[in-house]
């Protein structure tokens, strides 16, 4: 795969698809609403971890003072707005919340892995 932005963008878009129709099968077995919920917070936690790749353009750029600068504030940024997300979801929305939390959860811890796998991508050397 390319270490360029593009080729580490399309990598973590092609993972993050393979993840929804993973969760998607898994939970097929389950109640309509269950599905519902685990696929609404798959994409929501792929729209929050995927919205801190405008930091990644110019990692190779910045200096390093720099990138954690940014990295550090769009990171402490993301994590107000999950939890925002998190309670407005949970109070405004009638859905099963332990389905939604727990399923949040699970695809946000994923969607940070492959975020981190990312990062070591594209800094990756050929030393």
């Amino acid at each position: 795969m390319e270490r360029t932005f593009q080729g580490i963008l399309s990598q973590f878009i092609l993972l993050s698809a393979v993840a929804l129709c993973c969760v998607a099968i898994s939970t097929i077995m389950l109640t309509k609403d269950a599905l519902l919920m685990s696929i609404i917070a798959n994409l929501l936690s792929f729209f929050f971890v995927g919205s801190n790749f405008f930091v990644f353009k110019k990692i190779r750029e910045d200096s390093s003072d720099s990138f954690y600068r940014k990295f550090y504030l769009s990171f402490g940024l993301r994590f107000l707005f999950v939890i925002a997300a998190l309670v407005v979801a949970l109070k405004a929305i009638k859905i099963h919340q332990i389905h939604f939390t727990v399923s949040f959860i699970f695809s946000y811890i994923f969607h940070s892995v492959i975020e981190i796998i990312s990062i070591n991508k594209i800094l990756e050397t050929d030393n």
